[in-house]
């Protein structure tokens, strides 16, 4: 009697232990796109990343910071061209947890991206003992042309007059609805502040897009300093439910100087 009661007890400890070892981490809580999510400085969520002229954007996944991050190796990012079916998707990287100065809550995909398809994503987490978690919501968007050629006062690096004259290019003539302006203080690399953000109207049937600021205003807004701009395309305003669409150009840099 003695022996088999040991034996049980033994028996339950592994079970308990082997039950731990095989629990599935939390799942992942993606950071979901909220509305205006472009106007704002930090503009979370899926995303197109701005690239060199010439390269196609990259695109941004962002999650939150894992409850369980401690007990976690990696996460793991998936893709697909259906929305439809963990089949249909396959991981195409993933971001190692807890690493000394990196962020492990955004993953930017690079990999075989083209312009007009909708590309499907989830993420999971994996724990120390390569348990996988269930997956999170999926999030999708779709890389429209980017603005090219951008050029401020033909191309001026330094506006010491309240006038700016903002241009750019969609080569292949097609436009969309809309764009987005976007000026940003430039202090670093790292450090960036939005100083102005105006959603323009598109010149339809023309390749060649401009927006024009004037007035002595322009010297409270934009006091003198570095700063950035670029231009988004802005996709149909019928898109919703997380089907964004959109596209962003290369950052200018241009220094403020007023009355030099």
């Amino acid at each position: 009697m003695f022996w088999l009661l040991i034996f049980v007890v033994v028996f339950t400890s592994c079970n308990i232990n082997t039950n731990k070892k095989q629990e599935a981490p939390d799942p992942v809580r993606l950071v979901l796109r909220g509305p205006g999510a472009d106007t704002t400085n930090s503009e979370p969520g899926i995303d197109a990343v701005p690239t060199p002229e010439g390269e196609i954007n990259q695109i941004q996944i962002q999650w939150y910071h894992h409850p369980q991050t401690r007990q976690l190796t990696r996460f793991n990012i998936y893709r697909s061209q259906e929305p439809e079916g963990n089949k249909n998707y396959v991981l195409i990287g993933n971001v190692q947890a807890n690493s000394p100065g990196q962020p492990d809550t955004i993953f930017f995909d690079t990999q075989d991206l083209q312009l007009n398809v909708r590309y499907y994503y989830y993420v999971t987490a994996v724990n120390k003992d390569m348990v996988e978690s269930i997956s999170s919501d999926t999030v999708s968007y779709k890389l429209l042309e980017k603005p090219v050629k951008l050029s401020l006062n033909a191309n001026a690096s330094v506006i010491s007059k309240p006038d700016m004259n903002f241009e750019w290019w969609m080569e292949s003539g097609n436009t969309p609805d809309r764009y987005i302006l976007r000026i940003e203080r430039f202090y670093s690399k790292d450090v960036h502040i939005l100083s102005y953000i105006r959603y323009v109207g598109t010149e339809y049937g023309s390749a060649h897009q401009s927006f024009h600021l004037q007035g002595d205003s322009l010297t409270t807004i934009f006091p003198n300093g570095k700063y950035r701009w670029r231009v988004d395309c802005v996709g149909r305003e019928d898109v919703v439910h997380q089907y964004f669409e959109g596209s962003e150009s290369n950052w200018k840099i241009f220094d403020v100087m007023w009355g030099n």
